[in-house]
């Protein structure tokens, strides 16, 4: 999302030692900084939604990521109680994506179809991520930048720690068909009749 220049929450992953039901565990958790500014309280989208329509950029993003899980209160309204502004809170919680459930499981991971139709929990849309691409009007000013094939490694950067090579590559290979699927669609959109 720092490349297509879409505001989003910035997450760390640590490996760490938690305690559930009085058991201590090791696991990797993500972390992040709040995405509030001090005079700013949060509302579900839902709230807002009829103000905004759609998140357009969030449709991009679900489906190039295969995020599953883009329910009403994973998209938030910021409202200033100085001013009363309102604006829409960085895309978060991108947990359920990138190919989440076939973690460990090479032979799943090698069945997957990265162009596959993901039903998708959307509070915009449908169930499908490749529908909600219909849903972004033809003359949508999406806000983001162009993806290329040498962003693999900033997007990439750091995984290795946590996931095998060929996970990250299958997980790269589904943003980039994907994202080339999403240009193809819009270039159609701008093309004269």
């Amino acid at each position: 999302m720092d490349i297509l220049g879409i505001p989003h929450v910035e997450y760390r992953v640590i490996y760490a030692r938690v305690m559930i039901d009085g058991k201590e565990l090791e696991t990797w958790i993500s972390v992040s900084d709040n995405f509030c500014r001090n005079n700013e309280e949060k509302l579900a989208y839902d709230m807002f939604y009829d103000l905004q329509k759609r998140n357009k950029e969030s449709l991009c993003v679900d489906y190039l990521i295969a995020n599953r899980d883009r329910h009403g209160s994973n998209l938030e309204v910021l409202r200033s109680i100085e001013d009363e502004s309102i604006r829409l809170a960085p895309l978060f919680d991108q947990g359920v994506s990138l190919l989440f459930s076939t973690y460990g499981d090479e032979e799943a991971l090698d069945k997957t179809d990265v162009m596959q139709d993901f039903l998708a929990n959307n509070y915009i849309g449908s169930r499908s991520l490749e529908y909600n691409l219909s849903l972004i009007p033809d003359n949508a000013d999406l806000k983001i930048n162009v993806l290329k094939q040498e962003d693999k490694k900033y997007i990439l950067e750091g995984i290795e720690r946590i996931l095998t090579q060929k996970h990250i590559e299958k997980i790269w290979e589904m943003v980039w068909k994907r994202w080339c699927h999403f240009e193809e669609i819009c270039s159609e959109e701008k093309r004269p009749e």
